[in-house]
């Protein structure tokens, strides 16, 4: 063995008690972990080779790159400062080192960022390690991007800063630890770009922005699963071994244990089977379902318009399937806009992912609040548990506590069905924002109801759109209710154009430039539907005595009635106020109540309205804006408060969803709409900030007694987002159009400020994703706790381990609305990671009460989260 090789066997790079691992060791195992990866993953290669924008001649030149840069990955371990972590492995492996010959603080030892380190030692000494060349520079700008990538494994990709600095070190030592770092580097080079013909001053492909990212998120994750000492254990340091066979060996070993399959990375896709096998069995596809077989088995940009009920995701989870098989892509990311239509979809992934996968263990649906997943990801989520030298920089630690909440294990699994703001910070400063990219990159994505986004979302989905181009990857969106801008806005982020005039239904199947949608034939365009329609301006657009009246014969009728309310406030004012005046069942749902208890409403709501609910006798739902998405409910009758005509043609979509024998008198579809008296909106106005909007739609209201479908969807929908001004318009309502459309253009660039800004800006956590990818909605989290601190249940979060906290505080979590922050919950504490802990008693059985100043909440499981002044009424 040659001496330059004993240099840098004297560093460890994993330590546990009295066991370690050498560092050239784990870096051959994450290098062998993406050697296997990169070979087994079909999808993972096209990825990288479209961002890195190279011929297929070309891949073993990019595999050996990255490779080499892999096992760069924690080149800042090559330093004394990071040994000294464990000076007693430090000493065992290199004896003759005395503790006097460091000047470092246990402070600065303990705080040692050996990725940021990593990063500036290889820029400042890359130079030397090429030797006498002439484009030294050059070479080094063209590393530059790769060692960013790599070293910022642990949350953030690195840059070249000030605040490096040598360690206070005898010379000796450091120039040892120079050395090592330069003998490393020449026998991870002879490793791996040697066999290709590359050598270290051979140009590196260039790495533009899209192939870093999907660089650091790739060396992440084979970061985390060459950490885990079941897949990749500790072994006995051999310095007369040969590295070309180490890495080889460990391969093959995890190639053979089958740890990707394992840990629930990759899976094997069934042959397709065509869109029947979707469908119930009395089904035969229609609609957009007819045209799938046709669609293009190439990276692209899907974009399907169709009526709500008509079968786009079934469509949609087709075409995933035939990706799947072309191997294309290896997972499906399902992206919603509410939490309640993330569980809704649950059930229709589970049944997709047993058909188009095979095996037991590799089909995987990941959600949030879903207690249950993987067994691959438990054994990842319990390796990080273990204490280690290296604390929280251990990057099976940094793994498990990213896995601990749940709602960012969607990403690492073959099929995940998530809230499109999971797929959102895939491009915010957050840390490992870049991993959720490279999950994205090799999936197709799918995002449903993509008008249901505001400018500022749209502005980060476009960002989605582009880095998703750029990988080379597949985007399927969905909606029913597109106004073209919003349509030309999205097919422009993948660099193609839409024509004005679009049939309806309409597929757009998009590469880049002009495009020409498709639609279905004559004999598959969608039924026509009528609903009859009734306008009452009512103060505060609330239902009077008359209407509860009517609500309430409707269900002494035998009627399923939805009311749809803009804001919970008046729908728990209206629950109260029929639940005193009938004995009818009436049903609450919306968005204010502890996940787990919103869990529990929205299954009770499917069960009493849903597809395959049992209607033995009538009853009522009050319901907020959560259900007029994807959930597949079905009402005889529906009563709803003014909003936005693509909003209100998605909840006329739960009107008479379904064939099926309907009440005496409700045989027909029919709707009243509730809308404010004048024209001042006032909270509706708040909520959806277009006035123009909803005056345009009240208009046609007005002007009509019924809808026609599915003529509406371009004759409402169009004109009502026209930019040009109506006759009649009143001046308020345009002075506030235009006030709207500066604050959603400076919403749109805000979106594009917060996408530039550097990693680590924000944390990884459910607070960051409320904030940072709702411009404001519902961006306040609060803890409802005991005033001991423990949760209503008496549990306590602080005896709980990393993953029972992390899940415990994603079900016991209330979102509120952010003008909360400067009233109710003023004088409100806030933990660490800005959640709002209010301290309840209990009141009366099941009811829990706060007061903060003149303010009271209460909290019930059935009501959820109330708020008042002075006192609230009684329980309902």
């Amino acid at each position: 063995m040659a001496s330059t090789q004993d240099r840098f066997f004297r560093y460890w790079g994993k330590t546990h008690g009295d066991d370690y691992h050498l560092l050239v060791y784990h870096a051959l195992d994450v290098a062998a972990v993406g050697m296997v990866w990169w070979d087994a993953c079909p999808a993972i290669r096209r990825a990288l080779a479209q961002a890195f924008h190279i011929a297929a001649s070309e891949t073993g030149q990019l595999r050996a790159w990255m490779l080499f840069f892999l096992a760069l990955h924690d080149l800042g371990k090559l330093d004394v400062r990071f040994q000294l972590k464990a000076p007693d492995t430090l000493r065992r492996l290199w004896p003759q080192f005395s503790l006097d010959d460091v000047d470092e603080s246990k402070g600065t030892i303990g705080s040692f960022d050996h990725g940021a380190s990593g990063f500036d030692w290889a820029i400042r000494e890359c130079i030397d390690w090429f030797g006498e060349v002439e484009n030294a520079k050059t070479l080094e700008d063209c590393w530059q991007r790769w060692l960013a990538a790599v070293t910022g494994h642990h949350g953030d990709i690195a840059s070249h800063g000030s605040s490096f600095r040598a360690p206070a070190a005898e010379d000796e030592i450091v120039e040892q630890d120079r050395q090592a770092r330069r003998d490393f580097i020449d026998a991870v080079a002879d490793l791996f770009l040697k066999p290709e013909g590359l050598g270290l001053t051979s140009p590196a492909l260039t790495c533009e922005t899209a192939a870093q990212h999907l660089l650091a998120g790739f060396c992440s994750v084979c970061d985390w699963i060459g950490s885990n000492t079941d897949a990749m254990p500790y072994v006995t340091p051999d310095p007369t071994g040969s590295l070309a066979d180490y890495v080889n060996e460990r391969a093959r070993e995890f190639r053979d244990g089958r740890w990707l399959q394992r840990f629930g990375l990759i899976g094997s896709a069934r042959a397709y089977q065509g869109v029947s096998a979707l469908l119930k069995p009395e089904e035969t596809p229609r609609g957009v379902q007819v045209l799938v077989e046709g669609w293009p088995l190439a990276p692209g940009l899907t974009l399907i318009e169709a009526p709500t009920g008509s079968g786009k995701t079934e469509a949609a989870l087709a075409y995933a399937w035939r990706l799947l098989e072309s191997e294309t892509v290896d997972s499906v990311v399902f992206a919603l806009p509410t939490q309640a239509t993330a569980n809704a979809m649950l059930a229709r992934a589970e049944a997709f992912a047993a058909k188009a996968f095979a095996g037991d263990a590799t089909h995987i649906v990941l959600a949030h609040g879903k207690r249950w997943f993987h067994p691959g990801f438990k054994q990842l989520l319990a390796a990080g548990q273990r204490p280690t030298a290296q604390g929280n920089q251990e990057a099976t630690r940094q793994c498990a506590t990213w896995l601990a909440q749940s709602r960012k294990r969607v990403f690492l699994g073959q099929v995940g069905i998530c809230t499109v703001d999971q797929v959102l910070l895939s491009v915010l400063p957050v840390r490992h924002q870049f991993v959720r990219g490279f999950g994205i990159g090799k999936s197709v994505l799918i995002v449903d109801e993509v008008h249901a986004y505001d400018r500022y979302m749209h502005g980060l989905l476009a960002e989605v759109l582009r880095r998703q181009k750029a990988a080379g990857g597949n985007v399927v969106l969905l909606s029913a209710t597109l106004p073209s801008g919003v349509r030309d806005r999205l097919l422009e982020a993948w660099q193609a154009t839409g024509s004005e005039q679009a049939p309806y239904p309409a597929v757009w199947c998009a590469m880049s430039g002009a495009v020409t949608p498709s639609t279905v034939p004559d004999e598959q365009r969608p039924p026509r539907r009528e609903v009859a329609t009734e306008l009452f301006k009512l103060p505060g657009a609330f239902p009077d005595d008359a209407l509860l009246d009517r609500l309430i014969a409707a269900g002494q009728a035998g009627a399923r009635v939805a009311v749809i309310l803009n804001l919970v406030d008046d729908a728990q004012r209206l629950a109260r106020l029929l639940r005193e005046r009938t004995a009818l069942p009436v049903d609450l749902f919306h968005a204010r109540y502890r996940f787990g208890d919103r869990q529990r409403q929205e299954a009770a709501t499917l069960e009493h309205y849903g597809r395959k609910a049992t209607r033995e006798g009538g009853r009522i739902l009050v319901a907020t804006q959560v259900v007029e998405q994807s959930l597949d409910l079905d009402f005889d009758w529906l009563v709803t408060q003014i909003c936005p005509v693509d909003l209100l043609f998605q909840r006329l979509g739960r009107l008479h969803r379904h064939q099926r024998c309907r009440p005496l008198g409700f045989d027909s579809p029919r709707c009243v709409v509730l809308s404010v008296e004048g024209d001042d909106y006032g909270a509706h106005k708040l909520i959806y900030g277009n006035t123009r909007v909803l005056w345009r739609t009240e208009r046609l209201l007005a002007q009509t007694d019924r809808i026609e479908f599915p003529d509406a969807y371009r004759g409402w929908i169009e004109p009502v987002y026209r930019e040009d001004d109506w006759d009649g318009e009143p001046e308020a309502v345009s002075d506030d159009y235009w006030k709207f459309h500066c604050e959603q253009g400076a919403a749109e660039k805000a979106a594009k400020e917060m996408i530039s800004l550097r990693r680590k800006q924000y944390a990884d956590d459910d607070v960051s994703i409320a904030v940072n990818t709702r411009d404001g909605e519902m961006s306040l989290t609060v803890l409802p706790v005991r005033t001991d601190g423990r949760l209503l249940d008496g549990s306590n979060i602080d005896a709980m381990d990393d993953g029972q906290r992390a899940e415990a505080l994603n079900l016991n979590t209330v979102p509120v609305p952010y003008s909360w922050r400067r009233s109710a919950l003023s004088g409100c504490p806030q933990d660490d990671e800005d959640r709002y802990r209010l301290a309840f008693v209990a009141d009366t059985v099941g009811a829990w009460v706060s007061r903060l100043g003149k303010h009271v909440f209460r909290y019930t499981e059935d009501v959820g989260l109330e708020r008042g002044v002075g006192d609230l009424p009684p329980t309902l």
